[in-house]
Order: C-alpha cells, then sequence, then structure tokens
C-alpha cells in the first residue's frame, strides 16, 4: 500500500471518529467554523500551498454569485469552474509544481460543490419567477411547495463554510448545499435516529473489501498490464482474461474508498432523512408532503440515501451497462444527470455524449478517461437497441438467460474500459487493447450490425404484411372474404357462398337500373 494511501484512510478515519463530536455541537454558526476549520486542515495536509487552487475557485465563485445575473450565473460558474480544472491539472507545465492526487481529488469535489451551488441559487430565481406568473392554484401549491424544501440564499461566508466543511472534501460525496443547511439545523437523534449504528450497518464490509484488493492486487497487480512479459510470454487470452482482476482490483479499493466516505457524512448526521420522502442519492427529498405532516416529537424511520454513493452489489450485478452506471458513484451521477444531461436541449444520444464527456473532463485530462467513457454511448445504444428488439418480445425464461448473457458481456466491458482509466496514457491504453485486437469495439460494431439486419429483415417483414393487409381491405360493393350460406343450390344441394354485402350490392344495381 502506497504512503498516499495511508494518509488518505488515516484522514478518513479520523474524520469518522470527530464526527461523534461534531454532530453534537448546537449553535449553527460554531458548527459552520469547526467543520469548516478541520476541512481546511485536512486540505492543507493533503495540499501544502496547493489549498491555494480551491480557495482561488471559491473566491471566484462568490464573485459571480455576487455580480453575475442569477439567470446566468449557473452558466457562467459552470464554464469558469471547469476551465480552471484544466489550468489546475496543467500548471505545472508553466512552472508551478506539479499538484499532488488527493489535492486533484479536493479540487474535483469543491469544483462540482460550487458550479452546484450556483445552479441552486439560479433554480430558486426561476421558481420564484414562475410563481409570480402562476395562476392556476395546484400549481402555484407545488411551486410552494418545492420553494420551501429547495430554495437557497447564501451569504459569500455561507459559500466558503459550504465548500470547505470536512464531510465529504476529500472524495465526496457530493451533496446539495440544501443538504448541508439542513444538517446544520440539528440531527434528529431526539426522533429516533441513530448515526452510530447507521455508520456501523455500512462499513462492516470495508474489512472484506481491503483484503480482497490486498490479494487480488498482489496477485495481479496492474504494474504487470504495463509490462513487456504479458505481451512477450502470454497468449492471447490470457491478456482477454487479465483484465477481469485488474478490474477487480479498482472495484475493491473504489467500494472501500466510497463506503468510507459514506461513513463520514453518517456519523457527521448529513443527509438524514425520513424515509417517508423518500430521498435520492445526492439530492435529498424527493416527496415533501410527508415532510410537513411529520410532528417533532414522533418516532420516524431514516434513511442516509442522500449520501449513498455506491451500490455495490447493483454495480456488480445488474445486467446492463446503463443499469451498472447508474449505482455507481451516485451522488455525482445526480449532478451530472441534473446540472448537464436535462438541461441539454438535445436528442437522447447526443445528451448521453455530452454528459460522458463532461463526466471524462472531470475525472482528469489523461487520454485514458476519454477512451474509456467515450465508449459508453455507443454500448448504450446497442443495449437499447437489442432491449427493445429482442428482450422485450421474450418470455420469462428467455429475458432470464437474456439477461445473465447480458450480464457476462457487460462485466467484460467494464474490464476493457476499465483498462484505459487505470492506464490513462493513450500509448499504454491503445498497445493492450491492440493486443487482444480492440475486442470490445469490434463486438459493440458487430452487435450493432447485426440489430440493423435483423432490424431491416424484421422491417421488410412488416411492410410486406401492411401491403398484404392493405391490399385484403375491402368495402361493401368487393367483399372477397366469404361465408356459407343456408340457401342450397340446384346441383347435388351444396350450398353457395355468398357475399356478406350482396344485398346491398343488389340494391345498389337495382336504382342504377331504374
Amino acid at each position: 500500500m502506497k504512503g498516499d494511501d495511508i494518509v488518505y484512510l488515516s484522514l478518513l478515519a479520523a474524520s469518522i471518529g470527530f464526527g461523534q463530536v461534531f454532530r453534537r455541537i448546537e449553535d449553527i454558526e460554531t458548527k459552520k467554523w469547526i467543520g469548516t476549520l478541520v476541512g481546511i486542515i485536512v486540505t492543507v495536509v493533503v495540499s501544502g500551498w496547493h489549498t491555494l487552487h480551491p480557495l482561488l475557485l471559491t473566491a471566484a465563485n462568490i464573485l459571480i454569485l455576487i455580480y453575475v445575473s442569477k439567470s446566468l450565473c449557473h452558466i457562467v460558474s459552470f464554464w469558469f469552474s471547469f476551465g480552471y480544472l484544466l489550468f489546475f491539472r496543467l500548471s505545472h507545465y508553466v512552472g508551478l509544481d506539479m499538484v499532488p492526487s488527493h489535492t486533484n481529488a479536493v479540487q474535483m469535489m469543491i469544483t462540482l460543490k460550487l458550479i452546484g451551488i450556483c445552479f441552486e441559487v439560479h433554480d430558486t430565481w426561476r421558481k420564484q419567477g414562475e410563481l409570480k406568473k402562476e395562476d392556476d392554484k395546484d400549481k402555484k401549491a407545488q411551486l410552494q411547495l418545492e420553494l420551501q424544501h429547495e430554495e437557497v440564499h447564501p451569504s459569500s461566508i455561507d459559500i466558503f463554510h459550504y465548500a470547505f466543511c470536512y464531510i465529504g472534501v476529500l472524495t465526496g460525496p457530493y451533496y446539495k448545499y440544501r443538504v448541508y443547511n439542513d444538517m446544520l439545523r440539528g440531527t434528529p437523534e431526539k426522533n429516533g435516529l441513530d448515526c452510530l449504528h447507521a455508520m456501523l450497518n455500512r462499513i462492516w464490509v470495508v474489512p472484506l473489501y481491503a483484503v480482497a484488493f490486498l490479494v487480488s492486487d498482489y496477485y495481479f497487480p496492474l504494474s504487470f498490464a504495463e509490462s513487456e512479459e504479458i505481451f512477450r510470454d502470454y497468449g492471447f487470452f490470457y491478456r482477454i482474461w487479465y483484465m477481469t482482476p485488474v478490474f477487480f482490483n479498482f472495484r475493491m479499493r473504489i467500494y472501500a474508498g466510497f463506503v468510507l466516505s459514506e461513513c463520514v457524512c453518517i456519523m457527521a448526521g448529513l443527509g438524514a432523512y425520513p424515509c417517508v420522502c423518500e430521498p435520492k442519492p445526492g439530492r435529498g427529498p424527493t416527496k415533501y408532503q410527508p415532510l410537513d405532516s411529520l410532528s417533532e416529537d414522533s418516532k420516524v424511520e431514516y434513511s442516509f440515501e442522500t449520501i449513498h454513493n455506491i451500490d455495490e452489489y447493483g454495480a456488480d450485478f445488474t445486467p446492463t451497462v446503463r443499469a451498472g452506471m447508474r449505482c455507481w458513484n451516485m451522488t455525482v451521477q445526480y449532478w451530472l444527470a441534473n446540472n448537464v444531461y436535462k438541461r441539454l436541449k438535445l436528442i437522447k444520444p447526443v445528451r448521453e455524449a455530452l454528459t460522458m464527456l463532461a463526466s471524462a473532463y472531470w475525472h482528469g485530462v489523461y487520454s485514458g478517461y476519454y477512451l474509456s467513457m467515450l465508449t459508453v454511448p455507443f454500448i448504450l445504444a446497442v443495449e437499447d437497441y437489442y432491449d427493445r428488439l429482442l428482450r422485450r418480445k421474450l418470455g420469462d425464461t428467455g429475458k432470464h438467460l437474456y439477461d445473465w448473457f447480458s450480464w457476462f458481456v457487460k462485466m467484460q466491458n467494464f474490464a476493457y474500459m476499465g483498462m484505459a482509466f487505470l492506464l490513462l496514457r493513450v500509448d499504454t491504453t491503445l498497445h493492450y487493447w491492440h493486443s487482444i485486437g480492440y475486442l470490445y469495439h469490434g463486438l459493440i460494431i458487430v452487435m450493432h450490425c447485426i440489430a440493423q439486419y435483423i432490424n431491416l429483415i424484421l422491417g421488410k417483414a412488416e411492410d410486406k404484411l401492411k401491403k398484404s393487409r392493405a391490399t385484403a381491405m375491402i368495402d361493401d360493393y368487393t367483399k372477397m372474404r366469404f361465408i356459407k350460406t343456408k340457401d342450397p343450390v340446384a346441383d347435388g344441394g351444396v350450398r353457395s357462398a355468398k357475399l356478406p354485402g350482396d344485398g346491398k350490392v343488389a340494391e345498389a344495381r337495382k336504382e342504377s337500373q331504374d
């Protein structure tokens, strides 16, 4: 284990323990300053003088919220903050020291929080404007309810406290300013919330992930995938297989880190909402009416779903790439969905591609992030195509078999993309992918071609069916379907066929003769 990892784990463990003290601070202003002071100490420990970068970004966003119109502040913040992220990562090219990896993590999270708070301020302004113009009573009541639980009016010092609060300052999870503000008002422990019990229920899996990572990484290190030995002494199929344990190592490491980050939030009481309001990762409550009906003295079942960042079982065992991605880094997925995907007025495939581009850019400047994440939209397109073309038409047994096959392909796709995400550099990534013949890129193309061919065949068959139905459509004068009548004919008493519209035809002929 690297020295940086030991420092990282030590800081997370200390933050979890400190939450027991922080949660019991009742004065809001004291709670703000202590949380911020601890956050700055953590940042300085991992960053040194590089702490100036998040400080400068925070100051710039405070100025944006002060001087830029609320109708545009979110757009200005988005482009400026993402632009500064590029300068931050390339600053060593202009003579500054290389930024430490953990400082990069701090800058990533503060970037999301500062852009996010500008979006929250903009949405508050927008809904207040809609409320003034709305005449419909039901819609007006709904807007008032949403504003009651979503509106934010942060001061400059509030933005500073939110950005540098120790909760999530290292690796997240992302949480909205409104969620942070709700935490400051107090943790409802008197109403039945047990943060320690909730933390223990979440943290017990971390030792399992840690042991699995240490053992698997010892036997299947990533460095071997970059060595000449694997290309010289091992075959094509071994290199395909080796991606699986490497991706397993990555998952175990990330799972342990994400779960520990969640535990920091749980012990601080951040993101605790009643289950009845159905909180979602990153967002918080989704149903506001039940919150208004709760009394202060009633016992309530609470959920920390708001800061739930990784669904390990879902990430590993859902059958599709789309479903698996939704279980991974879920609070950041919410940020991307709410602040990028839903704001774009474009067709779905383009929105997906641009959202994945934003995600890759946020992760870093290494080409491996782009090679990995920009492969995802093509996989999603193929998955959706086969779901419409094949899966929906299968029975229960067929769907079960289809899902197992789809799961296997999903995990191989994840492992394949994971190599780019881990190897980072374009030369090492393409060298490895080339050694296995760009197998899964080829699979995407083949499966897409097969789907197009099947769709073409089915399309032609459907066109023929439509044409046959069109030619079979007849009116009362030209009925083509015969029915048996009860009137016998002269030759042997065989019943003749009679057109259902013969009576009307006869009447029409009689009228024409008259």
